[in-house]
């Protein structure tokens, strides 16, 4: 068996010039892996059938671990999940059916080898090629990505994050979290039966894609990872979606700067604020040409099964495109990673994809008569001004600070819940409204917003 670094070396300098039973071969090496080996495995073999990871922890190991962790005595199936960072169990606890996911044995630190033999090559391979390779930048961002994936209370706190952004939305599943057991190392949810996409010839819908977007542009929060084994479809037709590990919350300044490459507007200043520094490259002055190669075609009547999203790249701006890489935040990466995986789930079972009509919803610009700038803070004793304060709206998030504790104390007793007020007030749109208005004792306090 080949080491980590050489497999993935051998790999990304060789893989394309094999043929295809070599490509096989080598994607379910590196599938068979665990960790960043793994990942990368899954990426090559992306459009082609592959046997999942090999377990690493047994039945009865995984019997020990929940005894020794929650004191509790557990049935479990002899069925067993495994994926790059862990494996997931159908386990049976109190007459109930459970998923219970542990990570694979000594997976951090043998991710803390692979990201520096990957920085390795990329150094080498990169002076190799003539372009420029930030150690730094890229290792943060690995450590910080597989830091998180690694974490499974964090992953448990997003998916009751997506659990509640589609909790009253029929089309969709996503299991509830058993807090009770569930930290860093092991993520217990309900049971859910439910067929995975990757074992489905056709689908019926394309609320997978909803899910996506809807997420993403409404709520700010990215399910980075939807490949065909962490999603499907149960017995009710709901889409049902799994494992939260690589979710992350992208900006409203992202966000922005995504809607306004696909809306087509103020393309240079739409790019930046997207996360991609195109002033000092060899695209500066091509801003709208790459705006329109990388997003007009999502934008098409149907995004058909023949249609190659890199190959109409690389005919367009040759081996340039692989620059943008090295001037694009990784999260951006990450996004539009999740997208098109997406989208070739659908391609390869021969359907065309009606993006654009899904994507309509969230391209409108929503319309405000007035929208508010200012939060007003005024506190009159009898008829005297004793403070007045006027704070940009950059400030209702940490409105609550600038409140003495006693005030707080009175708004809560009357019934009034201050962070509920400061949420609702950003879901009206911060059109101008009162929001605080009390008196105590002989001092009248009064916050609205204008």
């Amino acid at each position: 068996m080949l080491t980590t670094f050489l497999k993935i070396s051998f790999l990304r300098l060789k893989y394309r010039y094999m043929p295809n039973e070599a490509q096989e071969f080598w994607a379910q090496e590196l599938v068979n892996s665990q960790g960043l080996s793994a990942k990368l495995g899954q990426v090559l073999a992306q459009g082609k059938e592959s046997k999942l990871p090999k377990s690493s922890v047994s039945v009865h190991e995984a019997k020990t671990f929940f005894l020794k962790q929650y004191n509790e005595e557990i049935q479990v199936a002899d069925e067993v999940l495994a994926a790059s960072m862990g494996q997931v169990f159908h386990i049976q606890l109190n007459q109930k059916n459970y998923a219970l996911k542990i990570l694979h044995p000594g997976i951090r630190k043998k991710l803390e080898k692979e990201i520096e033999n990957i920085l390795l090559l990329g150094k080498y391979f990169s002076k190799a090629k003539g372009f420029s390779f930030d150690q730094q930048v890229f290792k943060r961002f690995l450590t910080e990505v597989f830091k998180e994936e690694t974490d499974l209370s964090r992953e448990a706190d997003f998916q009751e994050k997506f659990r509640a952004i589609f909790k009253s939305d029929i089309r969709f599943k996503v299991p509830i979290v058993i807090r009770e057991f569930t930290n860093t190392s092991a993520l217990c949810q309900e049971w859910v039966d439910s067929t995975l996409a990757k074992d489905l010839t056709h689908f019926k819908n394309f609320n997978i894609f909803t899910f996506f977007f809807e997420s993403l542009l409404e709520h700010g929060t990215l399910h980075g990872d939807l490949n065909d084994r962490n999603w499907g479809l149960n017995q009710d037709g709901q889409v049902v979606v799994f494992d939260y590990g690589c979710s992350q919350i992208i900006s409203p300044r992202r966000i922005s700067g995504f809607k306004k490459l696909l809306m087509n507007e103020d393309v240079t200043q739409a790019f930046l604020e997207f996360g991609m520094r195109l002033e000092s490259t060899w695209f500066k002055g091509r801003e709208q040409q790459l705006r329109d190669a990388l997003f007009e075609p999502l934008l098409r009547e149907f995004i058909k099964p023949e249609w190659s999203y890199s190959k109409d790249l690389e005919s367009e701006f040759g081996a340039k495109i692989k620059l943008l890489r090295e001037f694009t935040d990784p999260w951006v990466l990450l996004m539009m990673r999740s997208l098109f995986s997406l989208i070739r789930i659908y391609q390869n079972r021969k359907m065309a994809i009606p993006l654009k009509e899904v994507l309509a919803p969230y391209l409108v610009i929503k319309e405000t008569t007035f929208v508010s700038t200012h939060i007003k803070i005024e506190v009159m004793e009898r008829d005297s001004l004793v403070m007045f304060l006027e704070l940009p709206m950059t400030a209702l998030d940490g409105l609550e600070a600038q409140i003495p504790e006693k005030v707080i104390s009175q708004i809560q007793q009357e019934g009034l819940d201050f962070k509920k007020i400061i949420k609702a007030t950003m879901a009206s749109g911060l059109i101008p409204q009162e929001l605080i208005n009390v008196k105590i004792e002989n001092r009248h306090y009064r916050i609205w917003i204008e």
